[in-house]
């Protein structure tokens, strides 16, 4: 058995404000995207509870708690997520897209955060810098973790470089990162640095390697938002046979789903697959699904996947996989309905041709075409092209360009179904997108 295995297709992260929380003498500075615990956002008219969509700013000084975690989604794209016991100050936090004068300033007084570069960093490495006790960080566009402890603080760079700087007079001042001579370091309270071979375990004993990002994981996980339609996350799932499947995503492992799982479904097509939503979707009985587009949702599918053994050793240079045996799909435009997929699978030479899906909302209809491999037992699948069409048979309006991702998984006893999951955006109007999971059958 291959072990559980997870798409998650949508994590759409939509500009919201709730009424009367606004901070209007601070500039917005990011969003709240998950919270465990207690998350508080600490300001001068005060504290405020933070939880998902809540919007932080400029000079708020963030707690979390014991046993608490928290992830936002900053203005400029850049991810932060905060472990337990620890403060962040947004000293200053600036950006506008073509601006020139964008710059972030945060200050972590205790804990530890986990943070991928935004824009503001990536366009400016100059303007980003990370304030710790010990020492200073500036960036040269990365992925990196920083922990205080008693004794010291740990840094670790798990893409690009840092540059960590102490802030004690004669203490260490080094470039950190992938092709230098370290990745994790450990400094001390006195500013000098000692070098790591390996990941530092975390205070709750979770142990992140290099090793472990460059391995493809035993979970898929895919996110879809109007700047990055087709972002692959890590992602963690329990297995699939319990009543509500638990599983986590982000950069800290939040449970995403929070014991709040809506129409969990099991068993689909008669395969270990299971999917569901979390977060605002409204659902009719054929369980299509519209999403409050004033909201953030996630679509899921859990399933347990053919042995790779098993779809190696098949042969036959002709399957075709149709005939929809259920989906679940959203879409920013209304109910998405009629979803036909189609391909054609050579277990000969491990090519897929003749991918084809389309489907229909009130006021459009999408095509598109995509192939793919087999390689080492897993189905890798590649979107070519789509297109969207407006359904109003008067018009004269050409097609308007389109793009996405799929992906693809056997399942069965001997591959005998695929689950798929897709998500497709408009290239002119990112606002318009469709999305979700499916099962297709091999015709015999």
């Amino acid at each position: 058995m291959n072990g559980i295995k997870l798409f998650v297709v949508l994590a759409l992260l939509f500009s919201f404000i709730t009424p009367g929380a606004a901070c209007a003498e601070e500039a917005e500075a990011g969003k709240t995207l998950l919270t465990n615990g207690s998350v508080l956002g600490k300001r001068a008219e005060g504290d405020v509870i933070l939880k998902r969509r809540s919007i932080i700013y400029e000079k708020d000084e963030i707690h979390v708690g014991a046993d608490s975690k928290a992830q936002f989604r900053m203005i400029d794209k850049a991810l932060i997520s905060l472990h337990e016991n620890s403060i962040l100050q947004i000293k200053k936090y600036q950006y506008k897209e073509g601006g020139g004068r964008n710059s972030a300033l945060l200050e972590l007084i205790s804990g530890g955060l986990r943070t991928i570069t935004g824009a503001i960093g990536k366009n400016n490495k100059k303007a980003y810098e990370l304030r710790t006790p010990l020492a200073t960080i500036g960036i040269r566009g990365t992925h990196y973790e920083v922990q205080i402890v008693p004794n010291g603080m740990y840094v670790s760079v798990w893409e690009g470089v840092i540059i960590l700087r102490s802030r004690l007079k004669g203490g260490c001042n080094i470039l950190l990162g992938t092709n230098k001579p370290y990745q994790f370091v450990f400094i001390d309270r006195l500013g000098n640095c000692r070098g790591l071979e390996q990941a530092p375990r975390l205070p709750d004993d979770e142990v992140v390697t290099p090793e472990a990002r460059l391995v493809r994981p035993s979970y898929k996980a895919f996110t879809i938002d109007q700047s990055q339609p087709s972002k692959e996350l890590s992602a963690t799932a329990s297995a699939i046979n319990t009543p509500t499947p638990t599983f986590s995503v982000g950069l800290n492992s939040l449970n995403v789903l929070n014991n709040s799982v809506t129409d969990y479904q099991q068993s689909v097509g008669g395969y270990a697959v299971s999917w569901g939503f979390w977060g605002e979707f409204s659902s009719s009985s054929s369980a299509q699904n519209i999403i409050n587009p004033e909201d953030d949702g996630l679509l899921w599918a859990t399933y347990e996947a053919t042995d790779p053994d098993i779809v190696s050793a098949r042969t036959g240079s002709f399957a075709r996989y149709e005939s929809i045996n259920d989906s679940l799909l959203s879409g920013s435009q209304g109910a998405v309905s009629n979803l036909a997929v189609q391909m054609d699978v050579n277990f000969d030479t491990g090519n897929v041709s003749n991918g084809a899906l389309s489907a229909n909302t009130p006021t459009d209809t999408w095509v598109a075409v995509f192939d793919g491999q087999i390689q080492a037992g897993d189905l890798d699948l590649q979107m070519n092209g789509a297109s969207v069409i407006d359904s109003d048979p008067s018009t004269t309006s050409p097609p308007r360009d389109a793009g996405g991702f799929i992906a693809g998984d056997f399942v069965g006893t001997n591959a005998e179904a695929i689950i798929g999951a897709f998500g497709l955006s408009e290239d002119a109007n990112a606002a318009n997108h469709i999305e979700g999971v499916f099962v297709v059958e091999e015709l015999k």
